[in-house]
């Protein structure tokens, strides 16, 4: 039993290190996607900033208003639609900081604040799991594996506290409790 125990362990510990080890990976995946539509936004915004040079001495918030001001409602929606893209490349740019120079902690924690869900969802469609020898997929591994192995060992450990053990019974108690069997000599 002691053999199973032990294989089991580092079978769930090596699960562990492959799983964790794709969070980093994931996370980089995650970010070329969304760099990828940064630069999708910022290309189709410079469309607009050339147009803004010609017209507005590059002023793309006089453009904006011209389109804005329009009696027409769909160059109204695209003067909406230009200033939509441009804070949307401003918030992608952000977030992109966040995912290119900071720690692995400070990525997850914007990860689960300010998850983009659609790339999210495009992301992990064509993920392809990998083996990546980043320091940060390393200790996110190690940190994977520690954690199964705990996970599995405190299963095993939580049943022996709700075990009943035997009570103690000192010698004086057994003797009153065992009954003592004495021969009777029979007479005759």
């Amino acid at each position: 039993m002691f053999i199973i125990k032990g294989l089991l362990d580092r079978v769930l510990f090596a699960v562990g290190v492959l799983l964790f080890m794709q969070v980093p990976h994931f996370v980089d995946q995650y970010t070329q996607r969304l760099g990828g539509y940064y630069q999708a936004q910022v290309n189709h915004l410079d469309q607009y900033q050339q147009i803004a040079k010609k017209q507005h001495q590059g002023n793309l918030d006089g453009l904006i208003q011209e389109f804005m001001s329009s009696e027409k409602a769909s160059v109204r929606e695209t003067g909406n639609n230009i200033s939509v893209i441009r804070g949307e490349a401003k918030s992608l740019k952000d977030d992109l900081y966040v995912l290119d120079h900071k720690s692995l902690a400070s990525k997850l924690m914007h990860l689960a604040t300010s998850t983009r869900y659609d790339i999210a969802e495009q992301t992990l469609t064509n993920y392809k799991p990998g083996v990546p020898f980043s320091i940060e997929s390393l200790v996110c591994a190690l940190l994977g594996g520690v954690f199964m192995s705990m996970l599995f060992n405190s299963v095993l450990f939580v049943p022996r506290l709700f075990k009943r053990k035997p009570k103690k019974v000192s010698n004086a108690a057994k003797k009153r409790i065992e009954p003592t069997v004495t021969r009777v000599a029979r007479a005759g």
